[in-house]
């Protein structure tokens, strides 16, 4: 009987952390969900604290591995990375049979796609395509200089349109209310406090739901904010298709907490059909998926 090889994918987010084990045709043994594995929000202890805990989980020998990290864009940061992997308990399970990639790069195989388009949207957001040997990403870069479409993009809106709504300074809006009943605050001040502590990103990010909740109550306020996420969206697909070259057959795959939001997906549907009629839009549920078959891939 043949001796059983094991794959790990790991799909780590700004807010959680999924990770895949399979055997060498590519079937799921294993799965399981940890917190955000963060470069950029977490120490390098509490960083390889995690990795120890993803290494309590996994039973299997494993082969190889691959790691996939949002908001990763560095040589520097790579580096980074891999010597905290290397620290933990996981990296000395592994050894050195992995490699760590941006998370945009594990779509596309989830999906068995070799070409094609994908938007990412979920904490944070990028765009990326393949088409025969060129590659070319953009966003993705952090919340400072990036981000449009994403679920931080959104929640910032949402609080600052609340915030002015509270002062005077704009529209009236249910997302005043919404937002101090979702902290049980009163006042702006209180807000101040509970934002800038903590991890920055994840919790304004964590407001975006309420757009979607305000524009079924007819918010005009939340439908212009969501408007605008489709809006970056579209214009982040149409540019990377763009610069690839892809034809109109591609498939487009959208993955991320943002592509769960009814309202965006009515209107961002029919804008991708528009601009191209011919492609398969494919909603990618687990990237982690692809990252384990990246592993296979990458093992021989």
């Amino acid at each position: 009987m043949e001796e059983q090889e094991y794959f790990l994918g790991v799909d780590a987010g700004a807010t959680k952390t999924t990770l895949f084990v399979v055997n060498s045709k590519g079937k799921k043994i294993f799965e399981t969900k940890k917190d955000n594995l963060s470069h950029r929000h977490l120490t390098e202890k509490q960083f390889v604290n995690t990795l120890d805990e993803i290494a309590l989980s996994i039973k299997q020998d494993i082969k190889f591995s691959c790691f996939a990290f949002a908001g990763m864009d560095t040589e520097e940061e790579e580096k980074k990375i891999v010597k905290m992997i290397k620290k933990s308990k996981l990296g000395k399970m592994v050894k050195s049979d992995f490699i760590v990639v941006n998370d945009i790069e594990t779509v596309l195989p989830s999906i068995d796609a070799e070409n094609g388009a994908v938007a990412i949207a979920g904490t944070g957001s990028a765009f990326f395509a393949v088409s025969k040997n060129k590659t070319v990403k953009a966003s993705g870069v952090g919340y400072l200089l990036a981000d449009e479409g994403s679920g931080y993009f959104i929640g910032l809106k949402v609080l600052r349109a609340a915030v002015k709504s509270n002062d005077g300074r704009g529209k009236k809006t249910i997302l005043e209310k919404m937002v101090f009943n979702k902290l049980k605050i009163k006042n702006v001040e209180d807000l101040v406090d509970y934002i800038y502590t903590g991890n920055l990103k994840k919790q304004v990010a964590e407001f975006a739901p309420l757009a979607e909740k305000a524009l079924e109550k007819k918010d005009r306020v939340a439908r212009d904010i969501l408007n605008s996420a489709v809006d970056e969206i579209e214009v982040g697909i149409k540019a990377v298709v763009k610069r690839a070259g892809l034809k109109g057959n591609s498939k487009i795959a959208l993955t991320g907490s943002v592509f769960t939001n009814k309202f965006i997906m009515k209107y961002l549907n029919p804008r991708i059909k528009k601009l191209f009629p011919k492609a398969e839009i494919c909603i990618v549920k687990n990237s982690a998926i692809g990252a384990a078959k990246l592993a296979i891939k990458e093992s021989k």
